[in-house]
């Protein structure tokens, strides 16, 4: 909740509860000693020798130019050590994933660049990381196309060609949902390929899931929503030019739209707010009447189309079917759209087999002189295996989290075979919410090799008598807005599944018989063996 809070670890305590770990880094552990600015997205990577929970670091206030962009903490028994930390770079980093994208057998960390210090909007540079001996090394080779890859506000790795590699998925603010397309462990940019390049957002957050039940994921991706002072569409997006205007080295924004009185392009924030950034404005303005007749060119004197722009065609939350080779977006329920999402993450709430979303909602941090954007408290979208979802009212759901949303993760932390959902807030508390109205499903936790123990970026599908497949769920380190679900899957069911169909890292596949009856957990060997259920 602010500028001097630390990470801190919370154990499990096997009846219902977390406590805090004292012996993790000394209680309500403090950030890692290297780490100069705020924590941003964190990631937790399994690995031979143990789990490795990787930290990344806003470096917009630091002064020290070459401070870490991240740092790697190492599970060492109940404790958490420094090690390694991540070389610095332009961009601040933002939202983390990891998945072993270049097939060797290992967890490889991606880093997303959320922006360079006072240079908002222009594009921000990622970075990939490969995993050689525990060590995370930067992977030159994919650095062409993530140089200048956008603001990345969210990422999650998920095979969406279904061809047994693990696909590069960001959330874009100013611009599309970018998809990688995974050749062998080189990234090629197939965003226009698959239909995604003119839908141009203020992304936060994405996620897949297999929502109508095709086997292939479905795209997830949070917006600004459709409750606000701003607009935009196709033929009139929301605009925002940006230049050094005042030549003090930091540029400068001035988010514009369409009049039609005026037929051009006029501010979209008021005198007062405007001329506080720019104050040469204040000798070119004779006052708010004056203001008022003035388009954007008239304001700075120059055409403004001259100067570098950032432009978003849509604020809707969306969701992307996955048509194979294409996405067709739907934009969600209006329920969903009264408030600006960040996480969105996919589960099966209820435990009827089919696949739900939950959006993370609310932002308050705005001008005074725009409304905080406060009406949602924490959406299920509920999914009934079409590709349709139906809002789910808190008085309902039991959801009612009224602050400003953010990360959010799904773990059955008690171990009775539903989905729990825990839920953090920017300055206010952490909300854990016990699933008790859910019918229990099946627990299916994976056995990779030693590299990958966790089998990160495995599919998981179940087989029921009459060869039908339920939905494809992937196991996966980072992903919504900067979170990570537990490894440890909860499928639900529609009747009694008779085997687990698994594709593995590297895109072998493995089917589980199952006998009845259809147990709380199974636990499944990279060879297909049931290693134990109970």
């Amino acid at each position: 909740p602010g500028g001097g809070a630390g990470l801190s670890v919370f154990r499990n305590d096997g009846t219902g509860g977390f406590s805090p770990d004292r012996g993790a880094r000394g209680g309500a552990v403090a950030g890692p000693a290297s780490s100069p600015g705020d924590q941003t997205g964190l990631v937790i990577v399994p690995g031979r020798a143990g789990a490795t929970v990787v930290v990344g670091t806003a470096t917009y206030d630091a002064t020290d130019r070459a401070a870490p962009s991240a740092t790697a903490l190492r599970a060492s028994g109940t404790a958490l050590r420094e090690g390694q930390t991540l070389p610095a770079a332009e961009s601040s980093t933002g939202p983390l994933a990891a998945a072993d994208y270049d097939g060797d057998g290992d967890v490889d960390l991606f880093a997303g660049g959320r922006v360079i210090p006072g240079q908002y909007p222009a594009a921000a540079s990622s970075r990939l990381f490969l995993n050689e001996g525990e060590r995370y090394v930067l992977d030159e080779s994919n650095g062409a196309v993530l140089a200048g890859v956008g603001l990345v506000s969210g990422a999650v790795f998920s095979d969406v060609d279904a061809d047994g590699d693990p696909d590069l998925l960001l959330a874009i603010e100013w611009g599309p949902v970018r998809l990688l397309i995974n050749r062998d462990g080189r990234f090629e940019d197939a965003t226009a390929a698959f239909g995604l390049e003119s839908r141009t957002g203020w992304w936060n957050g994405v996620t897949t899931g297999d929502l109508n039940e095709d086997g292939l994921p479905d795209l997830i991706a949070s917006n600004r929503g459709l409750n606000s002072q701003f607009t935009a569409s196709p033929g009139r997006p929301a605009t925002a030019y940006h230049a050094d205007l005042d030549n003090d080295g930091f540029r400068d924004v001035i988010e514009a739209r369409y009049d039609e009185f005026t037929r051009s392009m006029v501010p979209v924030r008021g005198l007062l707010t405007l001329a506080g950034g720019l104050p040469f404005l204040r000798g070119r303005i004779e006052g708010f009447e004056h203001y008022g007749q003035l388009g954007v060119n008239e304001i700075l004197e120059q055409p403004a189309n001259l100067l570098p722009t950032v432009e978003a065609t849509t604020l809707a939350h969306t969701v992307f079917i996955n048509r194979g080779g294409s996405f067709e977006a739907f934009d969600l329920p209006r329920e969903a759209q009264l408030a600006p999402a960040f996480h969105a993450g996919v589960a099966d709430m209820d435990g009827d087999g089919h696949e739900d979303v939950f959006l993370s909602q609310n932002l308050f941090a705005l001008r005074g002189e725009a409304d905080r954007n406060d009406g949602g408290r924490g959406l299920w979208l509920r999914g009934d295996g079409t590709g349709a979802l139906t809002p789910v009212p808190g008085q309902r759901s039991g959801i009612a989290v009224y602050g400003e949303q953010r990360g959010a993760a799904f773990a059955d932390y008690d171990g009775d075979g539903r989905v729990d959902v825990l839920v953090s807030q920017n300055a206010g508390g952490t909300k854990l919410y016990r699933n008790t109205g859910a019918k229990p499903g099946l627990r299916v936790r994976l056995r990779g090799g030693p590299g990958n123990p966790a089998a990160i970026g495995a599919a998981i599908r179940l087989e029921y008598r009459d060869g039908a497949l339920g939905p494809l769920r992937e196991v996966r380190a980072g992903g919504g807005y900067w979170s990570q679900d537990d490894p440890v899957q909860v499928l639900g069911l529609v009747g009694g599944p008779t085997a687990v169909r698994v594709r593995w890292p590297g895109g072998s596949e493995t089917v589980t018989p199952l006998a009845a009856p259809t147990p709380l957990e199974a636990t499944i060997e990279a060879t297909g063996a049931l290693a134990d259920r109970r």
